[in-house]
């Protein structure tokens, strides 16, 4: 046989093995990746310190896509957060915005 034909043979073989041991290696990750976001769940959930059947009720929300949650606001302007932050960038933009659309219009 050709020695370069032989060649690619075996750079083929090599090629096919690193790839099946890469399939594994990233079958594991995604595995380790499911664990650590269950743990997460979990942790979450356990935190609300909910009853039985709170628990309940609010899973079968959650798989029939009936839950609403609901977002409460700093009660203080002292308290950081992302929320209050995010509020503040907003007020921010729309107030460029209107002041953008009235140099526009040449008020």
């Amino acid at each position: 046989m050709n020695r370069k034909i032989k060649k690619y043979n075996e750079e083929i073989i090599r090629t096919e093995k690193k790839i099946s041991e890469l399939q594994a290696y990233l079958k594991g990750i995604r595995c380790a990746l499911k664990e650590v976001e269950n743990e997460e769940i979990i942790k979450s959930i356990r935190g609300m310190k909910l009853n039985n059947k709170e628990l309940v009720e609010m899973l079968e929300k959650i798989q029939d896509g009936t839950l609403t949650l609901q977002v409460e606001e700093p009660e203080s302007d002292k308290e950081d957060g992302s929320f209050t932050f995010q509020k503040e960038l907003m007020e921010e933009k729309e107030e460029s915005e209107e002041n953008s659309d009235d140099e526009q219009k040449g008020i």
